[in-house]
């Protein structure tokens, strides 16, 4: 009887240490699958235009960034949390680094904090085991649109720049005209009253 019982129970270990195995097969080939899949941006990032370019030139921290955020538009889930420390960081360094006096306002500093914030919380998720690819998914999608939000606004700025000069070109076009206009009226002003006094 004893034997039995213990040749019983010895071929309960097995099935359960099997099962268990069978288990945790099964789960470290969904994260792995889960940890591998891509992730893509809906929308391309804002790229900034040619004057905006030469503006942040001299902006090392916005290259710095602008590099690594360059990946996360196609990028592996395991990947993305991998390098959200560092993107963080980098996001941090940009918004406590403005280089540019013009681009030292307000608008400009509000949209780097939600760009530094939405990096933080992506690199939150990178402590969490079970963190899913759905979360991690949005969230990535937040940053890009946070950065391309970021680059929008200093566009915006160099084109707003543009039309106040172009107006200002038109309206000094027009003074100029209405002074030409006046001085020749002026100089003409004075033969008519003579040709009117002649008349008498």
């Amino acid at each position: 009887m004893p034997k039995t019982f213990v040749r019983f129970f010895i071929l309960i270990l097995i099935f359960t240490s099997c099962t268990n195995k069978e288990q945790k097969a099964e789960e470290e080939n969904a994260a792995s699958s889960v940890s591998n899949s891509m992730l893509k941006s809906e929308k391309p990032i804002i790229r900034l235009n040619s004057k905006s370019q030469e503006l942040i030139a001299t902006w090392p921290e916005y290259q710095k960034f602008d590099d690594l955020i360059n990946q996360y538009q196609e990028i592996s889930m395991s990947e993305a949390l991998l390098n959200s420390v560092e993107l963080s960081e980098l996001a941090r360094q940009l918004r406590d680094s403005i280089r540019i006096e013009k681009l030292d306002i307000p608008e400009v500093k509000i949209r780097l904090n939600v760009l530094y914030s939405e990096t933080l919380r992506l690199a939150d998720m990178s402590t969490i085991p079970t963190i899913t690819e759905t979360l991690v998914a949005e969230e990535n999608k937040n940053v890009i649109e946070a950065y391309s939000a970021l680059n929008l606004k200093i566009n915006n700025m160099n084109s707003q720049d543009e039309l106040n000069d172009e107006i200002s070109k038109f309206v000094d076009e027009i003074l100029e005209e209405t002074q030409t206009d006046t001085l020749k009226t002026s100089k003409q002003e004075p033969q008519v009253k003579k040709k009117a006094f002649i008349k008498k």
